[in-house]
């Protein structure tokens, strides 16, 4: 340790660790630190409302999409058309 840093911790003393807040604690072994799994359940029932949509808006959807997608493309290299 240089004579500076010796000489400062001796006259201000060592930095305060608690100012921060609460130290990062280690889980416990059998806690665990990912994510809970999810609900398989739900999972299933949010696909099914995904899969139960609006035909006619996902129609309409798909053809903005389209239009967009081809939009810039040069003849010959359209991707829907």
């Amino acid at each position: 340790m240089s004579n500076r840093v010796g000489s400062r911790i001796k006259g201000e003393g060592m930095p305060d660790t608690n100012k921060h807040g609460q130290p990062y604690r280690i889980p416990r072994q059998q806690e665990s630190v990912c994510p809970p799994k999810p609900d398989r359940s739900a999972l299933a029932r949010l696909l099914d409302e995904w899969m139960q949509g609006d035909e006619t808006e996902q129609q309409e959807t798909f053809e903005a999409l389209r239009r967009s997608l081809d939009e810039d493309r040069p003849n010959g290299y359209k991707l829907f058309s």
